[in-house]
């Protein structure tokens, strides 16, 4: 499915990152098609007009227009932290393998780069390694469908 197609799925938009907050919404697919990196929250993410719960938006995604993104991963390896360093190309493939699971939890804002720094989820021991993902962007549109209705509300 194209870009574009996927992205006319939802009904909301929204590019005031002062209103969304990623901590701890899981990141289970990823796209990059050389101008934007896209990441898709089937949990949702947070809006803060939507309340206090928390993700609160149901199916989601955050679209990065960048050319230059990278992940740092850091495993422990004979009693030492190593820094791993993986490409754009590599973490949206290890990410839609679903070799790893983006955990979100703080975000950083330099000029016109963003940091995120989260926890890498994986299938075996240690089960989680820290991250730091940097994106070059100064554009960034959220999308969604609608609010998430707190369990047992219909």
């Amino acid at each position: 499915m194209d870009a574009i197609a996927l992205y006319s799925e939802y009904e909301n938009e929204n590019r005031n990152p002062e209103h969304f907050s990623l901590h701890d919404c899981h990141a289970e697919s990823a796209e990059y098609d050389n101008e934007s990196l896209t990441f898709f929250f089937p949990e949702g993410f947070y809006y803060a007009a939507y309340g206090k719960d928390w993700p609160n938006t149901g199916d989601a995604a955050v679209s990065f227009k960048t050319n230059d993104a990278y992940l740092y991963l850091f495993v422990q390896k004979d009693g030492q932290t190593i820094r791993e360093e993986y490409t754009v190309d590599q973490l949206v493939d290890k990410v839609n393998r679903k070799e790893w699971d983006l955990e979100f939890l703080y975000r950083y804002d330099r000029y016109k780069e963003i940091m995120f720094y989260g926890w890498v989820w994986i299938n075996c021991k240690p089960f989680h390694h820290e991250f730091q993902l940097f994106v070059e962007t100064d554009e960034e549109t959220y999308r969604w469908n609608s609010i998430k209705k707190p369990e047992g509300q219909i």
